[in-house]
Parts: structure tokens; sequence; C-alpha cells
């Protein structure tokens, strides 16, 4: 039986890309508080992905958006995990490089993420969302413009509408009583 060979370099440097493709993807949503990549081969655990919102809103958000996507050919399903201490739910032998149950363990076997990395992808994922929404106050600003100049434009027409039928109003009564005074239907007879 021939073995499988695995480029290590080229693992662990897929592993890295998917990593920052998920945080990317997920800080979309709100502030991530944990992003943790199972490395677990048991079928209950493969694949496993666990995101910790800092808002439970995002979190539903982001399970909303997510659920049923495609990454690289596969269709993610999103669902809320009853995981709600990672430190628990750790294989700490794991950690300590001595789990004897290797991937088949059924606790979490977290792929360990360099915390330069880590923190590179927090300071982006905050600078993006002060960006999105200093974009989003200014188009607020230029909606609440637009709409303030629209309202003024409908005054100044209604203004100017009236002013017409008023001017209106005004010649045909004075056109009135101008005929009226050269002998119309309103002159008394002498």
């Amino acid at each position: 039986m021939d073995g499988i060979v695995v480029d290590e370099a080229k693992a662990r440097e897929d592993f890295l890309v998917f990593f920052e493709d998920m945080y990317v993807e997920l800080s979309k949503f709100g502030r991530l508080d944990a992003l943790h990549i199972c490395d677990n081969v048991g079928d209950h655990m493969i694949g496993h992905v666990y995101a910790k919102f800092s808002d439970e809103e995002e979190a539903a958000d982001a399970l909303n958006v997510m659920n049923g996507r495609f990454y690289d050919g596969r269709r993610m399903e999103v669902e809320f995990s009853p995981v709600t201490d990672f430190l628990e739910a750790r294989c700490r032998d794991f950690d300590e490089e001595s789990c004897r149950r290797g991937g088949f363990c059924n606790f979490m076997h977290i792929k360990p993420v360099p915390m330069c990395l880590i923190r590179d992808m927090e300071e982006d994922a905050d600078e993006e969302r002060r960006r999105e929404e200093m974009e989003r106050a200014e188009r607020r600003r230029k909606d609440d413009r637009r709409r303030r100049e629209r309202k003024s434009d409908r005054r100044r027409r209604d203004r100017d509408r009236d002013r017409k039928r008023r001017s209106r109003s005004r010649s045909r009564s004075d056109s009135r009583s101008t005929s009226r005074g050269r002998g119309g239907r309103g002159d008394a007879k002498e």
C-alpha cells in the first residue's frame, strides 16, 4: 500500500489561507472573539470551524448568510454550537503534544495560528469596520442632504405655483374690474 506524501509546508500555507479567508469573511458581520479550526479527523468533527462573536446578533447574521455558501467547491453547513467555553472543549493533551487518541479524540484539537497573524487580521477587520461605518455615515449625510434639497425644491415649487395662482387670480380680478368699468355687466346704466 502506497503511503500518501503530504507536503507539510504547503499544507500549513493552505491552512493559513483558509484561516484568513474565514476570518475576513466572518469579521464582516462583527468582532470575532475567537476563531478555531479543528484538526480532528473523526467524522463528527472533521472540518469544523468555531467562531465566537462578541455579539449574538452578529453571530446570527453570520449564520444566516454563511449557511449554504460554498468554499472551495464544498457547501458549508453552519449552525449554532453548544460549545461556549473553548478552553474546556480543547484537548489539553493535544495542546501539550501528548494526546494518545490522535485525530480521533473527542475533544477539540485546535490548529495553532500565529498570534501576530491574528492581531494583524483583527486590526485590518477593525479598520475595515471603521471605514464601512464612515462610508455609511457619509451616505446617510448625502441622503439626508438630498432629502432636504428635495423638500426645499418641493416647497419652492409650491411657493412658485401659489404665486402664479395668486398672480393669475389677481390679473383675472383686475381684468374683471377693468372690464366692469368700461361698460361691462357691472356698470349701472344712466
